[in-house]
């Protein structure tokens, strides 16, 4: 009985214990810190005695999942901490000399009633640093039984020896902090006892988590060790906001705030850098680029974004893809840079291998497994073994693409696919992709000189997708690349234009193109809001002079509703029997008004208010007469009598001698009258809205619409720009081409070069809405249909026919 009274006796009084020392500071936390090797707080009061650097150990505290943090700073390597609450935690240790951080560990406790104290032992690891190893050789010869041998000044056993082989190197390494000297030793070439000999040396003092730069120079046969220095392979992509930049085989750097591009001080360096340029030379200073140096020539190569999802009209969508499936048609070889550029694997034809995107990293799946996970940031490189190597991805078509490819993760999680190959190579796809291979060799040849300016100006100047590392897109907004499987007449073109390009004030000029004109071409300054010399605004006519006004809104109606080919053609339009060169969709008006009514950024005016508007542009309608009853007869007549210039002359002529029209000018008051009119015709404000009539009231420099006003029993509406767009989407319409096709699947309209023709009913409203209009794309630069008429029936060769669309730039061959 006493001995049971006395256990429970013990067992009140430790928990009397445990409920009176609940909250308070019982628990003890004793740290100890475990260096590597025998790097120990002795060593490291040794290597300070001779200077006055401090050594410090920094203690931070946390409990998991509580918003719990403490931090210590103390001058041992033994911490005894008294804490109150129960929980995991978690030590972070960082042995600090000066302000460096040369050793750092973390370790677990979970602290509880079970045991009031706590012994924790932190495992300590080096603060590693990274020694970037890079080769300049002129001849691969000169690296023949030579190695770099790197010791530290603590030890007389080697912690690098690597033999100099351009396919090992660049090496990015981990280095411990400490003195170390560094030499290019070359083997003698005796059978016994073989000696080194020592070509260069260099000291390297490695700071802790610092970056160290070496190039190992071969220059004219001179070994050489050049410190802060590097010879890197490729400029993949870079972040103009970061000034963050990427190197195939060498990763990721910072660039510095007073970078020099070839010796000059370069603020705008992203104008000047672009994805893909090979063999620089750089320069560091505490880690970051201070100086880039690299041969200036014109870019021989592209590197092209590959869509996953296109619009219909071949724009691009989207460049993410779930995942990536490859087919080589040869054997490939893929690398990845994953903290350092190594090979994985050899990708053998016909083999699929299919890459992925993981909860726990990259994946790749192969027939034998998978490999993997690496790291989300890694870069794939699949390159070719041969010339005539080839790859067919699942998850694009059919079409096998050429080069070498990049796989990597984008901002969405998704993976992104860069396409980079010869500019030739790709010029024979967009060739082929870009004009029918029935154009002439002529038409093809000044094809394939524009597509190659386009895409080195773009090279050079766009950065849209710097970021991501491409120069390009494969869609139409820039141009069409594998859309079709290159063919014979278009490769033919590419080759024997090879390196030709046009050029303007010595750069490459910005050559677009586009399908079909309606008979003038448009301004650049109407799409890209800059004006650009060798791309104006003019008749699409040739050979014959022809001075024909096209200043007002009848002359243009009458222009666009003549579809008489063999007229258009006589009068010089070379692309007048071009099914697009003529075009009408129409309108009914009870269709328009509830788009009308539902477009944004609409101007109103009530009639009252819009009478020196409306007078200002109805006076065109005044022209409807005289043109379709008096002009348009006159000249149809004389076509079977008179001379082509003769009639050019003589339509020019009528156009201009309206002075009976001029004098039918409507004043203000007599609009007033007919507003009066109008409202007695048309009822009263409660009658429903009708459409009355559609004025084009403002044209850019090269013809195309840019304003329109709608006038309805009640009001006049302005729309401008894109609104215009919307009011006319042909979506579900009947667009008639003049050759007599009838398209329905536009979902805009062939060209912004058209004119409107309302037809009234009896009661004065608009009962049809006709658009005509000419031509198929942009309307900038060269026309492609042009080109092929110009060849065929003018007998133009490609020289003559860049120099007709595009006057003031030189034909240059650049590489």
């Amino acid at each position: 009985m006493g001995k049971q009274f006395f256990m429970c006796a013990i067992v009140l009084l430790a928990l009397l214990v445990n409920v009176f020392t609940f909250g308070q500071e019982s628990f003890t936390l004793n740290v100890s810190l475990k260096f590597p090797n025998d790097n120990g707080p002795d060593t490291l009061i040794n290597n300070l005695k001779s200077t006055n650097v401090e050594l410090s150990y920094v203690y931070e505290i946390t409990i998991s999942g509580e918003n719990y943090f403490e931090r210590y700073t103390s001058t041992s390597p033994i911490l005894s901490l008294n804490v109150s609450q129960q929980g995991v935690y978690e030590v972070s240790v960082f042995v600090i000399v000066g302000k460096d951080i040369y050793f750092t560990g973390v370790a677990t406790a979970t602290v509880d009633y079970s045991s009031l104290t706590q012994d924790i032992e932190v495992h300590l690891k080096h603060n590693m640093s990274k020694l970037l190893i890079t080769l300049d050789v002129d001849k691969i010869e000169a690296l023949s039984g030579k190695r770099i041998l790197i010791t530290s000044n603590d030890s007389v056993s080697a912690v690098f020896n690597e033999l100099l082989d351009t396919s090992v190197f660049p090496l990015l390494i981990d280095i411990v902090p400490g003195s170390y000297k560094v030499d290019i030793v070359a083997e003698s070439n005796a059978t016994s006892n073989p000696t080194e000999t020592s070509l260069s040396t260099t000291e390297l003092k490695i700071q802790p988590g610092r970056f160290y730069p070496l190039m190992a120079s071969f220059k004219k046969g001179t070994p050489a060790l050049l410190n802060n220095l590097a010879k890197v392979s490729k400029l993949i992509a870079f972040d103009i906001n970061t000034r963050e930049i990427i190197f195939e085989r060498e990763g990721k750097y910072k660039l510095s705030k007073s970078l020099s591009l070839n010796g000059k001080t370069n603020a705008s360096w992203s104008n000047v850098l672009f994805p893909g340029i090979s063999d620089l030379y750089l320069m560091f200073e505490n880690g970051e680029i201070t100086s880039i140096n690299y041969e200036e020539n014109f870019p021989s190569r592209v590197r092209v974004l590959l869509s996953s999802q296109q619009t219909s009209v071949g724009g691009l969508l989207s460049s993410s893809f779930e995942h990536v499936t490859v087919k080589p048609q040869q054997d490939y070889l893929l690398f990845v840079f994953d903290k350092t550029y190594y090979q994985v694997m050899k990708l053998q034809s016909g083999h699929v291998v299919r890459f992925q995107n993981q909860s726990d990293g990259l994946i790749i799946e192969t027939g034998d497994g998978i490999i993997g996970p690496f790291e989300k940031s890694s870069r794939f490189y699949i390159k070719p073994l041969s010339k005539d190597s080839s790859i067919e991805i699942i998850e694009k078509s059919r079409n096998k693409y050429s080069g070498s490819f990049e796989i990597f993760v984008n901002d969405s999680g998704g993976l992104s696919i860069i396409n980079d190959l010869p500019v030739e190579e790709y010029l024979r796809s967009v060739v082929s992709s870009e004009m029918p291979s029935t154009y002439h060799p002529e038409a093809l040849k000044a094809q394939a000189v524009t597509a190659r300016t386009y895409t080195l100006n773009k090279i050079l100047s766009d950065r849209r997708y710097a970021r991501l590392g491409a120069n390009i897109d494969d869609s139409t907004n820039f141009q069409a690349y594998n859309f079709q499987k290159p063919n014979e007449k278009a490769s033919k073109a590419v080759i024997e234009t090879e390196g030709w390009i046009l050029m303007h004030l010595n750069k490459p000029a910005e050559t677009f193109y586009y399908a079909a004109s309606g008979g003038h071409s448009m301004s650049s300054a109407d799409v890209f809001k800059a004006k650009i010399s060798y791309l104006p605004p003019k008749l699409m006519a040739v050979e014959r002079e022809i001075t024909l006004l096209l200043d007002d809104e009848m002359a243009l109606l009458n222009f666009l509703k003549n579809w008489n080919v063999s007229l258009l053609r006589d009068l010089g339009f070379p692309e007048a029997s071009n099914g697009y060169f003529r075009w009408k969709v129409e309108y009914f008006s009870e269709e328009l008004l509830p788009i009308l009514k539902s477009l944004k950024d609409t101007k109103t005016l009530d009639l009252e208010n819009a009478v020196i508007l409306k007078a200002k542009y109805k006076p065109t309608e005044l022209l409807a007469d005289f043109v379709n009853l008096v002009l348009k007869p006159k000249l149809l007549a004389e076509a079977d009598v008179t001379s082509i210039s003769e009639l050019g002359n003589d339509f020019s002529t009528l156009l201009n001698n309206l002075p009976e029209i001029q004098d039918q000018t409507i004043t203000t008051e007599q609009f007033q009258n007919i507003h009066q009119q109008n409202s007695e015709d048309y009822g009263s404000n409660e009658q429903q809205e009708r459409i009355v009539n559609i004025y084009i009231t403002q044209r850019t420099p090269g013809k195309y619409v840019k304003e329109v006003v709608v006038e309805t029993n009640k009001r006049l509406y302005k729309i401008a720009d894109e609104q215009v767009l919307k009011l006319f989407s042909p979506n579900g319409k009947k667009v008639v081409l003049q050759n007599g096709i009838v398209r329905s699947d536009f979902t805009s309209l062939p060209s912004f070069f058209f004119t409107i023709d309302v037809i009234r009913n009896d009661d004065g409203y608009a009962e049809k809405v006709v658009l005509y209009g000419g031509g198929f794309g942009h309307g900038i630069g060269m026309s492609q249909v042009a080109a092929n008429f110009l060849a065929k029936d003018y007998g133009w060769d490609y020289v003559t026919i860049l120099e007709f669309f595009y006057p003031g730039t030189v034909l240059s061959k650049v590489y």
